[in-house]
């Protein structure tokens, strides 16, 4: 070996143990990725350059690259240009004129005005020999990219796609950490939504409980105090579950005590919400709505179902009516017809709301709980206080279900007349 090439050789390893101190600065990945192109084009003396993650799901590679004072992210799938031909056969491509090359995309030259002239395209793989990402380096100052160039950069490339990984794992790390904490704030919210206690009701025994599917869910459920004797009971489910639901859930609620405050009626309250939930949710968001006012010394309830599983009452002398009258679930669309429903209510009568977390929970063979063990379990245990019929039914769903997941939220409200 000559000494130029000893000192060559020598020169590029002491790069690459400068290098890897500069790679190991940061565990930012934008940053490290910049890190990494002003290694490369120093070392390499390329004017500019671009460093190529590779996506193999999508089978595309992707960059952020500089337009004026603006960054644009450029996507190119395996097989595209220059440097998606690189990604896909694992080989490297050094030319002296880019345009002469008919593999060159001269696409991002013209999104980024930049003229491209030499180029050195190499894959860069991890331990693994697993392609990463693309070096892309750009018009050479003096000469052609030579073979010293590409040795150092697939020296270079272990310790550059380590790197990556590392800040990949600390990206993904910080942004769990994000989202737990946006779920905690969600939780937190969610339940403050809910009733803290039960309400006084003279004449009226009433239990309830929610059991999200997720941490988060969609159910919800009030009682809302309205002057002397007289209450307004809710039950509600959002479709789909998680943060999305009960930001809904919270605009529900948020609207709901404060048409309540203004003393509107029940059916008009439906009204209002149905077109404030069209409005503030997409197309795929709308809400199961039941809410009904009773009246204490009267034993009158007077209610509208707005697309929800019916509520049952059952009668004191063995008889079961549905809660059907009402109309389609909330925020389908900006305008519904309801109609409300009036129900004269008699000591010994028990009224169960619940969502279709009961009635659909689900066992390992897929067989649904279903409206007549619902029944079943009720007539069984109709004569208890509120709080054991509600209890009854969650273990009982929960003995249906054994080990099978919980897919849904489950919520109940039991109403017993004194």
């Amino acid at each position: 070996m000559s000494r130029l090439s000893q000192r060559a050789k020598i020169s590029r390893l002491t790069s690459i143990v400068e290098a890897t101190k500069h790679l190991n600065s940061t565990l930012n990945l934008r940053r490290l990725l910049q890190i990494i192109l002003e290694l490369a084009t120093k070392h390499c003396q390329a004017s500019t350059g671009t460093i190529y993650l590779a996506d193999h799901q999508k089978r595309e590679i992707w960059s952020e690259v500089q337009k004026g004072k603006k960054k644009v992210e450029i996507h190119l799938p395996f097989g595209k240009g220059i440097a998606g031909t690189v990604a896909k056969t694992g080989k490297a491509i050094n030319i002296r004129d880019a345009y002469k090359d008919s593999r060159f995309f001269a696409g991002i030259d013209e999104r980024t005005g930049f003229r491209t002239k030499s180029m050195l395209c190499m894959p860069m793989r991890d331990d693994k020999r697993k392609i990463v990402g693309v070096f892309q380096l750009l018009n050479k100052r003096r000469g052609q990219f030579s073979q010293l160039d590409m040795e150092f950069l697939e020296a270079l490339s272990i310790h550059a796609a380590l790197a990556i990984e590392k800040a990949r794992l600390h990206e993904g790390a910080l942004e769990k950490e994000a989202i737990e904490k946006e779920i905690e704030i969600a939780v937190k919210i969610q339940q403050l939504l809910l009733p803290q206690a039960v309400p006084p009701l003279d004449g009226f025994d009433i239990s309830a409980v929610t059991v999200p599917s997720k941490r988060v869910g969609g159910d919800f459920y009030d009682i809302i105090g309205r002057g002397p004797g007289k209450a307004l009971l809710v039950i509600a489910d959002v479709s789909g579950k998680g943060i999305p639901a009960a930001m809904l859930v919270s605009t529900l609620q948020a609207w709901l005590h404060a048409f309540v405050e203004t003393g509107m009626e029940v059916l008009e309250i439906v009204r209002r919400l149905n077109k404030i939930i069209y409005e503030d949710s997409t197309i795929d968001k709308f809400i199961t709505f039941y809410i009904c006012e009773v009246d204490c010394r009267q034993k009158v309830l007077t209610s509208v179902n707005a697309g929800h599983n019916y509520p049952l009452l059952f009668r004191s002398d063995g008889g079961m009516v549905q809660l059907e009258k009402g109309g389609i679930s909330l925020g389908m669309f900006s305008e519904a017809e309801y109609t409300r429903e009036e129900v004269q209510l008699a000591s010994g009568d028990t009224l169960i709301l619940y969502t279709d977390g009961v009635t659909e929970a689900m066992n390992r063979r897929g067989n649904l709980y279903g409206e007549s063990r619902l029944y079943q379990c009720l007539r069984r245990h109709i004569g208890r206080p509120s709080s054991e019929i509600r209890d009854r039914i969650h273990e009982d769903v929960r003995s249906f279900m054994k080990d099978a997941p919980q897919a849904d939220d489950i919520t109940m409200m039991v109403v017993k007349v004194a």
